[in-house]
């Protein structure tokens, strides 16, 4: 299935399943009335950023999208905690001071108007909510068995994990933009969130602004 088939697949239920903002140049008024900042840090030493891959305004796509109606968002987070000494059998998720993220929810901002209807909350591997998009986490890969048996094969899926001293693009959504679609300025809020040690964590950030046109 294509970015676009899925797109307006799940059109009618969350248009989340592509969502992204890219860079215009916009009036000071409107960026006053939306979250504008593109970045964010937390007092746990974690730090997100969104990275859009095109700088638009956007056009609405016809009947199959294309390179020139749609952009991806990457969500990065950084984990500036400091990295302690490991035992032999740990991994990625039971690292000391990994960040082991457990979903992503979007909210969609145009104009500078929250648009709660196009809302929704994407999960990784080993429950993705969208099959199609799973290989967009990074998702951490182990063998069965006890640790050092050496058994095959190696397919338990957990979720997600930054370690310390990482950054890592937790997930990229892509948008193709429909001409059912309001068009004006975009603004994507991301929330990720994870634990850091067994302790629930929230991480933000924002996209830049993107102008969407019919």
């Amino acid at each position: 299935m294509s970015s676009f088939q899925a797109h307006r697949r799940l059109a009618g239920r969350s248009r989340l399943w592509g969502l992204i903002g890219v860079v215009v140049g916009v009036a000071a008024a409107v960026l006053v009335l939306v979250p504008t900042a593109f970045e964010s840090a937390t007092p746990n030493g974690l730090f997100a950023r969104v990275v859009p891959t095109a700088g638009g305004p956007l056009p609405a796509c016809s009947q199959v999208a294309s390179s020139s109606c749609e952009v991806s968002d990457f969500i990065y987070v950084a984990n500036l905690n400091r990295l302690t000494e490991l035992n032999g059998f740990t991994t990625r998720a039971t690292v000391p001071n990994a960040f082991v993220v457990s979903s992503v929810d979007d909210a969609i901002y145009v104009n500078g108007v929250h648009q709660p209807q196009f809302d929704a909350t994407a999960t990784p591997p080993p429950d993705p909510s969208l099959f199609s998009w799973s290989g967009r986490w990074p998702a951490t890969v182990t063998c069965q068995g006890q640790p050092g048996s050496f058994q095959q094969p190696c397919n338990v899926v957990g979720n997600p994990a930054i370690v310390p001293g990482e950054t890592t693009a937790v997930l990229f959504f892509t948008w193709a933009h429909a001409n059912t679609e309001p068009n004006g300025v975009y603004v994507f809020r991301y929330t990720v969130h994870g634990t850091l040690n067994g302790t629930p964590i929230d991480v933000t950030a924002s996209s830049p602004p993107i102008l969407m046109t019919g």
